[in-house]
């Protein structure tokens, strides 16, 4: 089965979904920051030969609509707010039991997800995600924080006269490549990454993979093992030469095997 469906739920905007596979356990995957499911498509073709797969493309993300209240002109959502939207779609298409599988941001709605719904989760993949604090040097630290004096700063001046130094030159210059993309979505990309899950990592209790690329700079190894200590059973796989996106390319049969092979050991079926 390969159906392609905008799926609609009251009051909300709809979900862009791709369903792929016909029988196994349900494997819902969920992208990172700035991609969309064409990312996890080629690792879920091969899956689906195992899985029943649905991929997301995330509110804001692919063809799914920008959340309702999220533009720059509201606060922005927070990962809870992804992780209820998700759920909620979940409840409508009767989904009660399934694996997640969430690389970078999907992963940080993954970890809410199985967090508050156990029952709901059978099993949880995480991919080179993120959703923990990094230890940072104490030259990075003094940048950040030079760097917030400044933002301040500009801000309370273009406020008073009515210029554009932080747009015009503090942003282009100082924010990261996904702030500076973010358009409508940048208080949301604000609000998610200084969040910390620790927290909620801590009570997971589904069975967890975690994959990792050795050569990741955005989410990089340490965060993995930091993972791995607060999810109780958890199991780490870090591979070489390999960076934030170990799928993609022939890393999808690579990971494939992985998570085929977890899901057989861990006993995950068909709910």
């Amino acid at each position: 089965m390969n159906l392609t469906a905008a799926e609609h739920q009251p009051e909300s905007p709809p979900l862009n979904v791709v369903r792929l596979g016909s029988s196994g356990p349900t494997v819902v995957m969920l992208h990172g920051w700035g991609r969309s499911l064409e990312a996890l498509r080629p690792l879920g073709e091969l899956l689906s030969s195992s899985c029943q797969i649905v991929l997301v493309d995330l509110p804001g993300f692919g063809s799914s609509p920008l959340p309702q209240g999220a533009s720059n002109d509201g606060g922005g959502w927070s990962t809870e707010e992804y992780a209820q939207r998700v759920k909620a779609w979940l409840d409508t298409a009767g989904i009660s039991r399934c694996v997640l599988f969430g690389h970078s941001f999907g992963g940080r709605i993954s970890v809410r997800l199985a967090a508050r719904y156990p029952g709901l989760v059978q099993g949880l993949v995480l991919v080179g995600s993120h959703g923990l604090t990094v230890e940072r040097s104490f030259g990075q630290r003094l940048r950040s924080r030079l760097i917030k004096v400044a933002v301040s700063i500009a801000k309370r001046i273009d406020g008073l006269f009515g210029t554009r130094l932080f747009a015009h030159y503090l942003a282009p210059r100082f924010g990261s490549r996904d702030y500076n993309a973010a358009g409508d979505l940048r208080k949301t990309l604000v609000k998610t990454v200084n969040e910390d899950l620790a927290q909620q990592a801590g009570t997971i209790t589904a069975p967890t993979l975690l994959l990792w690329g050795e050569d990741d700079r955005e989410t990089p190894p340490s965060l993995a093992r930091n993972y791995n200590r607060l999810i109780a059973g958890s199991d780490l796989f870090i591979f070489p030469h390999k960076g934030h996106e170990p799928f993609a390319d022939v890393g999808s049969h690579l990971l494939c095997g992985h998570i085929e092979r977890f899901l057989a050991e861990r006993g995950i079926n068909a709910p």
